[in-house]
């Protein structure tokens, strides 16, 4: 399955600072059959292609052991007014800074848009410190790139 290029653009770890208040939902399933949801900045996944991502989750989390042990995920978000769903198949990589990164392999896309509505933002936040999370955010994209 191909990224739709509005997506690839979006997580291809470039302008960080423009996208600095866009979280995705980072959804897994645990044992006990509950969803968990992380939230990823865009300093936390980054596209190598066009159906490769890199994720960093924090170490010791309920959803790194639901990543390490169910080995799926689905990265949700809003970007450009689209709502995005996208499968993953997770193959852990590396320990990075108290991060596990994971390799995903792109298994579905979903995009919906809603004919009545525009979406206008999905999670956004405001970071206390910008400057030492975009500093951080390159560091540790610039790790996912090598693996």
């Amino acid at each position: 399955m191909v990224l739709p290029p509005p997506v690839r653009a979006f997580l291809n770890g470039e302008d960080l600072q423009e996208k600095q208040h866009d979280a995705m939902l980072f959804v897994t399933v645990g044992a006990d059959g509950f969803p968990y949801k992380a939230m990823l900045s865009v300093g936390e996944v980054v596209a190598l292609d066009e159906s490769s991502l890199r994720m960093a989750i924090w170490t010791g989390t309920q959803s790194e052991k639901n990543a390490l042990t169910a080995k799926k995920a689905t990265l949700m978000f809003v970007w450009e007014q689209v709502a995005y769903d996208i499968r993953l198949q997770l193959e852990r990589i590396a320990t990075l800074e108290q991060l596990t990164l994971f390799a995903g392999e792109v298994i579905s896309v979903k995009a919906d848009k809603a004919p009545y509505a525009v979406l206008d933002s999905g999670v956004r936040y405001t970071l206390h410190k910008p400057g030492e999370a975009l500093v951080r955010w390159e560091r540790v994209i610039a790790q996912m790139r090598l693996y």
